[in-house]
């Protein structure tokens, strides 16, 4: 008997070619240093300041170079390990055939009987399981089921109608709805909400603590200091303005580091 214990995700740290740490190195360093460069030549007005700003964002550039390099050739990035949708198909197939069994008992107004074959197949980018064919408390106890073995499934998309008052079963929809809307799956994955479809997609991978700190020091020093020099420069050196672009560099970094991955 197939075990309903709920796995915990699974992640994996994917290397990354010299190719492809070299490309993301280059678009972050070279995207630093354009935006150092407009700062640099803006504080003078443009009318000067053009050496001054190749220099600045040169050596911002560099910086930033050699640390993202660095930074993803040695740690890779950590991804959520895929699950083959044939794989997941035929693992739900499997733990799913006690509802097919119940189903057959079911009194449904449409002439299809549910069965795993024809309600659970591959929709391409994961599993798509329809309930339309099931009573109530047996699609309750199918959806239970599907989000007991999740993080072996991956991706999967619950046909349920558009629980309108002409449909089947028009509780269908806002009884999965309620099954799937919790804190502990929304957790993992993203909810998407269609006419007649719900669809449980996997969220990205957590980052470790430790890894944001590296990349913050690595990424965060260089575009913090870069940007309180060019504040400085465009407000004459006023101490406050470096404050306020350290921070920009900062804030900056964290948009890189979080949604970049």
């Amino acid at each position: 008997m197939t075990s309903n214990r709920i796995a915990t995700p699974a992640w994996e740290r994917r290397p990354l070619t010299i190719k492809q740490s070299f490309v993301t190195a280059l678009v972050l360093a070279t995207y630093t240093g354009v935006l150092t460069y407009i700062v640099v030549i803006y504080a003078h007005a443009f009318r000067s300041g053009f050496l001054l700003g190749l220099q600045i964002a040169g050596i911002g550039w560099l910086l930033i170079f050699t640390s993202t390099f660095a930074s993803y050739s040695i740690m890779g990035r950590r991804v959520r390990v895929e699950i083959p949708v044939a794989e997941a198909v035929s693992h739900l197939r499997e733990v799913l055939g006690p509802i097919q069994a119940k189903a057959e008992h079911d009194i449904t107004i449409g002439s299809r009987q549910w069965h795993v074959f024809t309600h659970v197949v591959d929709r391409g980018l994961g599993v798509g399981v329809d309930l339309n064919d099931l009573e109530s408390a047996n699609a309750k106890a199918a959806v239970e089921i599907c989000l007991s073995v999740r993080h072996r499934v991956g991706r999967v998309t619950f046909v349920t109608g558009k629980g309108n008052s002409s449909s089947r079963n028009p509780e269908l929809r806002s009884q999965t709805l309620t099954q799937l809307a919790t804190a502990e799956i929304s957790a993992d994955f993203h909810l998407w909400k269609k006419r007649s479809t719900i669809t449980l997609r996997p969220r990205k991978p957590p980052m470790p603590q430790r890894e944001f700190l590296i990349k913050m020091a690595a990424l965060g020093g260089p575009l913090a200091g870069f940007g309180a020099i060019g504040f400085m420069d465009a407000a004459q050196g006023n101490t406050l303005s470096g404050v306020v672009g350290a921070a920009a560099g900062l804030f900056l970094t964290w948009l890189l580091i979080t949604h970049s991955r």
